[in-house]
């Protein structure tokens, strides 16, 4: 990863609020429309652990995807849409 990609991880992660998991199963109960990034490889995240609205992507597709913005999810361009990251 990126030196600057890092900087920008650790930037963010001072702006965010971490909660706990059963909080954010609640959230995600309640609002359906929030997207859950996953940065587990799908084969190893039970069924049971992911929502309609989950994003699989590691942590290296995302350092990628920090460089060249055409590499995320279209659901992730709303800056309003509420983000659970694992």
């Amino acid at each position: 990863m990126t030196d600057d990609f890092r900087q920008r991880v650790e930037a963010a992660k001072g702006k965010t609020t971490s909660i706990k998991a059963a909080e954010s199963k609640k959230q995600l109960d309640e609002k359906p429309e929030i997207l859950l990034i996953e940065t587990r490889l799908r084969e190893n995240v039970p069924d049971s652990e992911t929502t309609e609205n989950t994003i699989f992507i590691s942590v290296e597709e995302l350092d990628g995807a920090a460089e060249d913005r055409s590499k995320l999810d279209p659901r992730l361009s709303d800056p309003n849409v509420q983000v659970i990251t694992t």
